[in-house]
């Protein structure tokens, strides 16, 4: 139960963190291709007999729009982009800004014409969506080389121009760099709600666990109540002869059922056999001696049907005077767990059952007891 709630505590955290994060993603990249079909697209148009050569400008744009559908399809089955499609985006990003700076009129980045000046820093962003700022610092510092190089190349500009240019640079990249900053704050927020759910679930899942063990607890008590209890009360007040040995196998059994009970809460691979050792263990304390035999896969039953094919064995070693041998037997279908102790057969009472057959010999004082549990038979 516990490895379950972990898996399920894990997975709605990370869900969290996921949709938050991919929201975020998925806006950056709405506002990149709405900038540049909305705003970049009718100034190409429009000044599309300014460019030289125009298909180089043309290019320029359609390499963009490809990288965009790149990263739509990055989100869409990943919900981010992979670091070799980042890398590989970035560089195309920088290719279309050359080739667009290339076949740009003369001038600088403040003439409408050179509409892919502000568009690469989206691009950027959306690119660069996990990375630390300085990353996308550097990246539009690359992008301002370019378009540096376009002005300088075209005739160097004038004071007024470098101070216009500075102030472009600074509304544009630094509202970009902003949003680089907040989108870090975004994955803060997210991780903080990832370790809230977390702690939500780790407390959730022990309020489960206590509840469970408080269940198994009350139920072992009820399991001892009717015959742990008046057995030990008629020992305290004197009316069960310590001596009399239907109340010594009485006795025996009783401490065979609370150490079973108490084994049941270990934590261990093969619980049905590591159950009846306890039971065997307290028998050898008695002087009895158990030849015990396990052979078979180990199977993971139900509580009930180990307690019941248990029961009878714990019956049949109660009773036993000096010796006694169990044998386990688990095939894919069923399993059967048996006993043969030398004492008097015990009450028939003592072999109920629900979920498996039980069956028994008695011949010269010997007692043979067979639990068959088959994997048919509905577990309850």
């Amino acid at each position: 139960m516990t490895e379950t709630a972990e898996r399920r505590r894990d997975g709605s955290a990370v869900r969290i963190e996921d949709r938050l994060l991919r929201g975020t993603h998925a806006a950056v990249l709405a506002v990149t291709v709405a900038v540049q079909f909305g705003l970049c697209l009718p100034t190409l148009i429009e000044h599309s007999r300014r460019y030289d050569p125009l298909w180089l400008e043309i290019a320029g744009f359609v390499l963009l729009a490809g990288v965009a559908a790149g990263a739509a399809v990055c989100l869409a089955r990943h919900g981010r982009i992979p670091p070799p499609a980042r890398r590989v985006g970035a560089s195309l990003v920088l290719l279309a800004a050359g080739a667009a700076a290339v076949a740009a009129p003369p001038g600088n980045y403040l003439d409408r014409a050179h509409w892919y000046f502000g568009l690469v820093g989206w691009y950027g962003v959306l690119l660069l969506f996990d990375r630390p700022p300085t990353r996308l610092a550097l990246f539009l510092g690359a992008n301002l080389v370019v378009a540096l190089a376009k002005a300088v190349l075209s005739g160097p500009p004038d004071p007024l121009e470098w101070a216009a240019m500075a102030v472009s640079v600074v509304s544009v990249y630094g509202f970009q760099l902003a949003l680089s900053l907040v989108i870090q704050e975004v994955r803060r927020v997210a991780a903080r709600a990832r370790e809230t759910a977390e702690e939500e679930e780790r407390l959730r899942t022990a309020e489960a666990v206590a509840e469970h063990l408080h269940r198994d607890h009350r139920q072992r008590y009820v399991a001892l109540l009717g015959t742990t209890v008046p057995l030990l009360a008629g020992l305290g007040y004197g009316s069960l002869d310590p001596s009399d040995p239907d109340v010594r196998r009485r006795c025996a059994r009783e401490a065979a059922r609370m150490r079973r009970l108490f084994a049941e809460s270990d934590d261990v691979s093969d619980r049905l056999v590591h159950e009846l050792r306890a039971v065997i263990e307290v028998a050898e304390r008695s002087g009895i001696t158990v030849q015990f035999a396990a052979r078979g896969a180990p199977r993971d039953l139900p509580k009930d049907v180990r307690r019941e094919l248990i029961d009878p064995v714990a019956a049949v070693l109660a009773a036993a005077a000096s010796s006694a041998r169990v044998t386990v037997v688990r095939t894919p279908d069923r399993v059967r767990v048996s006993a043969l102790g030398d004492g008097p057969p015990p009450p028939r009472s003592d072999f109920a059952s629900r979920h498996v057959d039980i069956n028994r010999v008695v011949a010269e004082n010997r007692l043979w007891v067979e639990a068959v549990w088959r994997q048919t038979t509905p577990s309850r």
